[in-house]
C-alpha cells in the first residue's frame, strides 16, 4: 500500500466525518445518551473476541501486551495515544528474549 493511497484513505475518512458533523442535524439526547454508551461496549466484545483463537486458547503474547498498553491508556480517551501505546507495547514485547 502506498503512502498517497494512505493518505487519499485518510482525507476521505475525516472528509466524510466532518462533513456528517457538519452537514447533519443533531440527534435527540435520548439517542445520544443510548449510542454514547453503546461504543464502548461493541469496542470491549469485539476485542475479547479477537484474543481469543477457536480451538487454540488465547493469542500470542506480543498481542495480549498490545492490548494491555492499548487498555492502560485508555482513561486518556485519545485514540492516538492507545494505539500507540499498544504498538509500543507490542514492539516492546516483540524484542525482549
Amino acid at each position: 500500500m502506498s503512502w498517497e493511497l494512505i493518505l487519499l484513505l485518510a482525507a476521505i475518512t475525516y472528509g466524510s466525518r466532518a462533513a456528517a458533523l457538519l452537514l447533519l442535524p443533531s440527534l435527540p439526547h435520548r439517542l445520544r445518551v443510548v449510542l454514547d454508551r453503546m461504543p464502548s461496549a461493541l469496542f470491549a466484545g469485539l476485542a475479547a473476541h479477537s484474543l481469543v483463537q477457536p480451538g487454540l486458547g488465547l493469542v500470542e503474547m506480543p498481542i495480549l501486551a498490545a492490548t494491555a498498553g492499548a487498555v492502560v491508556a485508555a482513561p486518556l480517551r485519545s485514540l492516538p495515544i492507545c494505539l500507540l501505546s499498544g504498538v509500543a507495547a507490542y514492539l516492546l514485547w516483540s524484542t525482549l528474549p
